[in-house]
């Protein structure tokens, strides 16, 4: 049942037990109330009567009195004096009374009494006032009314029916337009809203829907995100399964070449001797390949939201301490020139990414060039001097898996093409500002952490 139709019901039937209730009250009330309210008008009636005669000679009280019941009716005056010698109404008028009474007092449904008062006359006399009441009682109009209350109730009925469905109607009007205005929310459009009118009870219920509303559509908006986050980290673990597979799969077709020929000891492959060390070397290029790929795969689970705290400084002389004796071989000079400041970070991982941007430097720096270190403003910057300079076009692939330059497409001069893949992922989830950029014959990486979260 409809919201409309139980208003309809239940205010139809409210009313109508009120009206009800007030018929039958006022059919047994409104006599007695009537009777009531007549006998004390007569009374003050027969109190204003006496307070005028009295002091009056005998012949004005009755001059008066005749006076007042040729003007008045329901009140009869009798004036007699203490021998109980009547007065007033004269003997020619008293059949006259006598009938007048009798019309009043055979109704079955009227009201008869009389009150009995003394009054002075001018000669200090005392004359006894008597004041018979007879009117008709509202019993008979109540008799009347009861067989017109089928009509009345009919009536009223129709009204109570009009009223009744004007006051659903208008009761559930606001109710039906904020069921319209939710409905429509389900088009999630951010420009749809409940109206909100008044401080009533609806009005509080509007503002909730609104409100949960716009939380529903904040809500939508980052799951979408997240969405478009995972499918996107989808897309890059695809495209990271497919260039793992391209990269396993040259060497080890042209490791199973080589084998091939020694066992068939097709021509210099006889030579079995060289060809086991070259396997061996393919071998070791992969098992390093591998190694490389499961730490990309692991980054995601093993960054955490646990960070340490620690000076800038003892980290990166801890990591200086290994390539002392590899810049001394590989003939590198070394300028190393660090301010301290403290960082919070995962320890292990961003060493993990310092140290492959030192070993790229240290591998493409050209014979006795420089290497610098140094920490300026919050940040680290790490510069090597080279025979050729990457382009803008190459520093736009650099950071992807397995990406090396054009000068350098061998895993021999260009490593795994794993390294800066790893750095790029690790500052990432650090929300490290970095930049790798040309400087005259250098190329420099720098390492922001003024805007580091």
């Amino acid at each position: 049942m409809g919201l409309t139709r139980k208003h309809f019901l239940s205010f139809m039937a409210t009313i109508s037990i009120v009206v009800i209730f007030f018929l039958m009250i006022s059919y047994f009330t409104l006599p007695i109330y009537y009777n009531q309210s007549r006998k004390e008008v007569l009374r003050q009636e027969f109190n204003a009567v006496l307070k005028q005669l009295d002091g009056m000679p005998e012949k004005k009280m009755v001059t008066a009195l005749r006076k007042y019941e040729a003007q008045h009716q329901g009140l009869f005056f009798s004036l007699s004096n203490k021998k109980g010698r009547l007065i007033y109404p004269e003997q020619d008028r008293l059949d006259d009374y006598d009938i007048e009474s009798e019309s009043f007092s055979d109704s079955k449904h009227a009201e008869a009494g009389y009150w009995t008062e003394t009054v002075k006359t001018d000669v200090k006399d005392y004359l006894i006032v008597t004041g018979q009441y007879i009117f008709p009682s509202l019993t008979s109009i109540s008799q009347t009314l009861l067989t017109l209350y089928p009509f009345i109730i009919l009536l009223f009925m129709f009204l109570v029916f009009g009223a009744a469905f004007l006051y659903s109607r208008w009761s559930t009007r606001r109710i039906r337009q904020l069921s319209q205005e939710t409905r429509a929310l389900r088009q999630l459009d951010q420009n749809l809203t409940c109206t909100v009118t008044g401080q009533d009870e609806i009005s509080l219920l509007a503002q909730d829907i609104n409100a949960l509303y716009e939380s529903l559509l904040i809500s939508i908006k980052d799951l979408k995100r997240e969405n478009e986050l995972a499918l996107e980290r989808e897309k890059e673990k695809m495209n990271f399964l497919r260039m793992t597979s391209h990269e396993l799969k040259t060497p080890i077709t042209s490791m199973i070449g080589i084998v091939d020929g020694m066992i068939y000891q097709v021509g210099d492959f006889k030579n079995r001797d060289k060809y086991l060390l070259e396997c061996r070397t393919i071998l070791q290029e992969q098992s390093h390949l591998v190694h490389s790929i499961l730490e990309a795969s692991k980054l995601d689970l093993l960054l955490n939201p646990n960070q340490d705290e620690f000076s800038v400084r003892e980290m990166l002389d801890s990591l200086m301490a290994s390539y002392e004796t590899s810049m001394a071989l590989e003939d590198r000079e070394l300028v190393y020139d660090v301010e301290d400041f403290m960082i919070q970070a995962h320890r292990f991982y961003l060493e993990r990414a310092i140290r492959n941007i030192i070993d790229n430097a240290l591998h493409y720096t050209k014979p006795k060039g420089i290497i610098s270190i140094c920490t300026q403003n919050n940040q680290i910057k790490i510069s090597n001097q080279v025979d050729q300079l990457i382009d803008e076009e190459q520093l736009d692939h650099l950071f992807e898996p397995f990406y090396r330059p054009d000068f350098s497409r061998s895993r021999h001069d260009g490593g795994t093409g794993l390294g800066l893949y790893i750095v790029d992922h690790i500052l990432s989830k650090h929300n490290i500002n970095y930049s790798l950029k040309p400087r005259g014959d250098y190329m420099v990486f720098t390492l922001n952490f003024n805007q580091c979260d």
